[in-house]
């Protein structure tokens, strides 16, 4: 199979006009969200990793998509500031974005596509398009960025982005429960003032906890009252990762109100409280796809084989692919 490395956007466009089928690649982080495909060639976008622009005043920086995590934070700090995602330095900002990969702190920092305020983006027959602007009351045109966020690479490739950073927490803490369930993390929700994320498992709740130093410690006091818990220095991680020997780990959408129903009778889950966001291990196909039909909607984070993540496109999937992608560039099976 063919690699292409542009380090342009321009290399891009050439890459996509030359009929080849092409997998866009970022950090390799979330290859298994998308399933097996056949291409002729990998696009990997890691040559197009440099910081554009970085106004901290603004609280705004432009960079290529291919810029790995770790360079970015490192950028920002210098600054006082983050992009707010969990993902690892390895993580290419683009390959984030594409993936939809929400923040587990995302209670305290929203959600990852609302940090991106313009991207730059190959189309399937070769427009290099620009959606959004860096600018914060922007109401013109279709927000194109917004549908390019989530859309696993099957839609264009994402070549630049703007994104709006905030200020580094003075303060973080990461407490983990003696007891677990689904009730104490609510309980615990309810309890502590704006957390950044109460994450809970069957026999544990990592509660993590950011903002100014007296405030965090209101927060840790309001826990340890409810419950017994040590200090840990490990930042809160996606559930994929809380499950490595898992063939199969089903990440679930599921409406708060109905989380526990859902997950009743089952051994192992992370459920994230007050957002609905579940990941729960499975041992074959069968039971994943058992597990995704009680949720709201579900996705296949890992997969030793490519059958969970497959379903067909709804109709108004299926006009959107064709209108960005209408040859089938970007392998757009989802």
């Amino acid at each position: 199979m063919d690699l292409i490395h542009p380090a342009e956007a321009g290399e891009v466009v050439d890459a996509v006009r030359s009929g080849r089928r092409l997998l866009p690649v970022g950090g390799r982080r979330h290859m298994a969200r998308r399933g097996a495909v056949e291409v002729d060639a990998e696009l990997w976008t890691s040559a197009l990793d440099r910081l554009v622009a970085y106004d901290p005043a603004e609280m705004l920086c432009v960079v290529q998509a291919g810029m790995r995590l770790g360079e970015l934070r490192a950028a920002l700090a210098d600054g006082g500031q983050e992009w707010p995602t969990d993902e690892p330095d390895d993580a290419t900002v683009g390959g984030v974005i594409a993936a939809g990969v929400d923040p587990v702190r995302r209670l305290r920092v929203g959600t990852l596509r609302d940090s991106v305020v313009e991207m730059e983006v190959v189309l399937g027959d070769g427009r290099l398009v620009t959606s959004g602007a860096r600018v914060v009351k922007n109401v013109s045109g279709f927000d194109v960025h917004r549908l390019l966020t989530g859309s696993l690479g099957t839609l264009g490739v994402i070549t630049q982005v703007a994104l709006k950073v905030r200020p580094l927490p003075a303060a973080r803490r990461t407490l983990v429960t003696r007891e677990g369930g689904l009730a104490l993390g609510r309980r615990l929700l309810d309890a502590v003032r704006q957390p950044a994320a109460v994450l809970a498992e069957p026999d544990r709740i990592v509660v993590h906890l950011e903002g100014w130093p007296a405030e965090v410690a209101e927060q840790e006091a309001s826990v340890r009252a409810l419950a017994a818990c040590e200090a840990t220095e490990e930042p809160p991680v996606p559930g994929v990762d809380t499950f490595p020997g898992s063939p199969i780990v089903v990440e679930a959408g599921i409406v708060p109100s109905r989380l526990e129903g859902t997950l009743a009778g089952l051994d192992a889950y992370r459920a994230l409280s007050g957002v609905g966001l579940t990941w729960i291990p499975c041992r074959d196909a069968a039971s994943a796809a058992e597990i995704a039909a009680r949720g709201e909607a579900a996705v296949t984070c890992r997969a030793e084989t490519p059958e969970p993540s497959h379903r067909e496109r709804t109709a108004l999937e299926e006009r959107i692919r064709v209108t960005c992608d209408p040859g089938d560039t970007f392998a757009g099976r989802t």
